[in-house]
C-alpha cells in the first residue's frame, strides 16, 4: 500500500474525509469555490478545515441555489493556489475519504496539476458510495438518503464540511458491515466498485473513468471475495475465494 505505516484495521486508521462544492461538473473547465475536511479518528471528530475559495468565475445561479454559495460569499477569499499546500498538509498522514470520490479527487488532481502538485497517491482512498451501492444495490444511495438510512444526521446538505461530516459518519456506521482490516477493505472496495461499473456498462456511464480505487491494490489481490468472508465465518479472503470453487470443494470432502 505504499506506505508501512498505516494500522492494519482500518477503524484505527486517521481519515480526513473531504468534499468539494464547485461551480459545475467538468473538472477542466469548472472551478472550486468550497472544500471542507473532517479529520475522524475511531469515529470521533478531531479537526474541521473549511476554505471558501475565489474562483475567479461567476458562480451559475443553479450552483447558488444548490449550495446557497452566493458570489459575493467567495469574491475576496483566497485563490485555489493560495491554500493548495494547506489541503495537501490536511491529508498528510491521513487516509482520504470521500463520497463518490470519482468526482471530487478529479476535482483537486487536476487543479493540484496545474499547480505542478501532486495527488497524495500513497494514502489509503476510501468511498463510501462504493459500499452502499454493494449493501443497498436496488436504492438509491445518495449520501443524504444512506445517511438516513444508518441514522446519520445530515443538516446543511451540499455545504463541503456538512457533507464530509456525515460521509465518515456513515463510513464508520458501515463498520459492521465491512471487513475490519484495511488492506482486505481496500480489496473488496476495489472488487465491488468494477462489479458496480461492469453492472451499469451498458449505460456508458463510467467509460474512461478512474476514481482511483483499483489503483490501490494490485490486479491480482482484486478477487471476488466470498460470503463466508464477507459474514465473518472466514477470516481468510484466499480460503473464502478458494472455497467458492467446487472442484475444490469436492476434492476437500473426498
Amino acid at each position: 500500500m505504499g506506505q508501512t505505516s498505516w494500522p492494519s484495521q482500518w477503524y484505527d486508521l486517521p481519515i480526513a474525509v473531504f468534499d468539494l462544492e464547485t461551480t459545475g461538473t467538468d473538472y477542466e473547465s469548472c472551478e472550486i469555490i468550497e472544500i471542507g475536511i473532517v479529520h475522524f479518528l475511531r469515529g470521533e471528530v478531531v479537526n474541521v478545515y473549511n476554505w471558501l475559495i475565489d474562483p475567479e468565475c461567476e458562480i451559475p445561479q443553479e450552483i447558488v441555489e444548490i449550495t446557497h454559495i452566493r458570489q459575493e460569499d467567495v469574491d475576496g477569499q483566497p485563490k485555489f493556489r493560495e491554500i493548495a499546500q494547506d489541503v495537501l498538509d490536511a491529508f498528510s498522514g491521513h487516509g482520504i475519504v470521500a463520497y463518490n470520490i470519482g468526482f471530487d479527487r478529479p476535482f483537486l488532481t487536476h487543479k493540484l496539476e496545474k499547480l505542478g502538485m501532486q495527488w497524495p497517491s500513497d494514502n489509503p482512498t476510501i468511498d463510501p458510495l462504493v459500499f452502499a451501492r454493494h449493501l443497498w444495490p436496488n436504492q438509491r444511495n445518495k449520501l443524504g438518503m444512506v445517511a438516513e438510512r444508518l441514522n446519520v444526521s445530515l443538516v446543511g446538505a451540499h455545504r463541503a464540511c456538512n457533507d464530509a461530516e456525515a460521509t465518515g459518519k456513515v463510513l464508520y456506521a458501515m463498520r459492521d458491515k465491512l471487513p475490519p482490516d484495511l488492506e482486505n477493505l481496500l480489496i473488496i472496495q476495489a472488487q465491488w466498485d468494477l462489479e458496480y461499473k461492469e453492472r451499469y456498462a451498458w449505460r456508458n456511464k463510467f467509460k474512461g473513468e478512474d476514481n482511483g480505487l483499483n489503483s490501490l491494490v494490485s490486479p491480482a489481490s482484486a478477487q471476488t471475495l466470498g460470503p463466508g468472508y464477507f459474514f465473518g465465518n472466514e477470516t481468510d479472503p484466499l480460503k473464502s475465494l478458494y472455497n467458492m470453487v467446487p472442484s475444490a470443494q469436492a476434492r476437500t470432502t473426498t
